[in-house]
């Protein structure tokens, strides 16, 4: 296992949303410090190219929620390179940009949401904005058609929230905890939507479920859904701004609905929020986080076994991400894609890293291979030992692009007051 790929100037985002479908990973919304969240805009939607790491801004040639007319039909994305101007012109290719007023059946910017990916085609739900609060629609976006639309569901809809989980299994996504706007209370309930009935349903469930929570994370092992982590309150389902921070590793058996508590051992992590978890060969893994009574951000890597209930921190080779909350993790083959986030403000003095108050909004990627090839072994020590820049002449045009795709830093979603955006 081993960190192989990091990245600078990617989509600076916090809070965001991603999943893979096919060989490109779809990061939806989510916020940076320097954007007004108090407006409502179309949600944003940047793409990665997993074969060569550049992330590009998804345009539209129709936009779902202008008021302008359009005669342009979409067929599929086009990619906007100069990426951060999203103002409802017309791009220099031609191209229309998504539009940034609130309309239509796209959704509006949003935060703290959850996307799944259901036969070939991206599910949002949830999430808030400043301006909007929190939703309960559930929105299709189709990455053939490049189209949104808003799924017209029935039964018992999860009322608004953001900080919740979201899984899938079989043609069921299951919705377990977060912060409902309207009632201002953390839930620790669980809803089903069926994808082929279009039917929501709260989840009757046995035994003891986890306490109300929001930011935590849920993953999916042979029909268990693993819920770990998350915000909770000494006071319980309302806020009360003492937060608690559960260390239990909760399961609901999706067959029986019946929540259990295993009794596991080895490296227990400590209880946190807004870190990233994900499944690889029938184990969980979670990574980062926060743990707001300490006032502490995280970059282990914990691996859970369900065969053993035994927790392993893994101490994975390669450069680490440094420690963070809110980025996005999204599992692709034998590779992990880790991006954006926060993390603690720092500043180089005396060769040291030091930490000033206050946080930073990251732009950056790192992956993570469990299993790399000797091509991607080797790749990455001629890139460590620089022989990439010295004796590129020497190699195959192939290998070549390999390294400079491994190399080369995006130019995305850069604030515009601070940094040059050409390219």
């Amino acid at each position: 296992m081993k960190w192989v790929v990091h990245l600078e100037n990617g989509p600076r985002r916090v809070n965001h949303a991603a999943v893979a479908i096919g060989d490109l990973v779809y990061s939806f919304g989510g916020y940076w410090s320097g954007d007004d969240y108090k407006c409502t805009k179309t949600i944003d939607v940047n793409v990665l190219d997993t074969n060569t790491f550049r992330w590009h801004r998804l345009t539209s040639t129709t936009s779902p929620c202008s008021s302008r007319p359009s005669s342009r039909t979409c067929t599929s994305p086009t990619y906007d390179s100069g990426y951060m101007s999203g103002d409802g012109s017309d791009s220099d290719d031609g191209t229309l940009r998504v539009d940034r007023g609130f309309g239509g059946s796209a959704p509006y910017q949003r935060y703290g949401h959850t996307v799944v990916a259901y036969s070939g085609k991206a599910y949002v739900w949830g999430g808030r904005n400043d301006e909007k609060g929190a939703s309960s629609k559930l929105h299709e976006y189709d990455p053939a058609e490049n189209t949104w639309r808003v799924v017209d569901t029935r039964g018992k809809i999860p009322p608004a929230r953001d900080g919740h989980s979201a899984v899938v299994v079989d043609d069921n996504m299951y919705i377990f905890g977060g912060f409902e706007e309207e009632f201002q209370r953390f839930s620790n309930e669980t809803y089903c939507y069926n994808f082929t009935t279009a039917q929501w349903s709260e989840i009757v469930t046995k035994g003891t479920p986890p306490i109300f929570r929001d930011f935590h994370t849920a993953a999916v092992i042979n029909n268990n859904m693993y819920v770990f982590g998350g915000r909770g309150d000494y006071m319980g389902q309302f806020h009360s701004n003492r937060d608690f921070y559960c260390d239990k590793l909760k399961v609901l058996n999706l067959a029986t609905s019946e929540w259990s508590e295993p009794n596991v051992s080895g490296d227990v992590p400590t209880g946190r929020r807004s870190h990233s978890a994900w499944t690889y060969n029938d184990k969980m893994y979670i990574f980062g986080g926060f743990y707001s009574v300490g006032d502490k951000h995280y970059n282990e890597l914990f691996e859970f076994d369900p065969a053993t209930n035994r927790w392993t921190q893994i101490r994975a080779h390669g450069l680490c991400p440094t420690p963070r909350r809110r980025q996005c993790t999204v599992a692709l083959g034998h590779r992990i894609f880790l991006f954006g986030g926060t993390s603690p403000c720092r500043k180089v003095g005396n060769e040291n890293y030091s930490y000033n108050t206050g946080l930073q909004d990251l732009d950056d990627l790192h992956i993570l291979d469990f299993s790399p090839s000797l091509f991607t072994l080797s790749a990455v020590r001629v890139i460590d030992l620089n022989f990439h820049k010295s004796y590129a002449h020497y190699l195959p045009a192939t290998i070549n692009k390999t390294l400079i795709d491994m190399t080369t830093t995006n130019k995305a979603s850069i604030p515009p007051s601070r940094f040059d955006l050409q390219g």
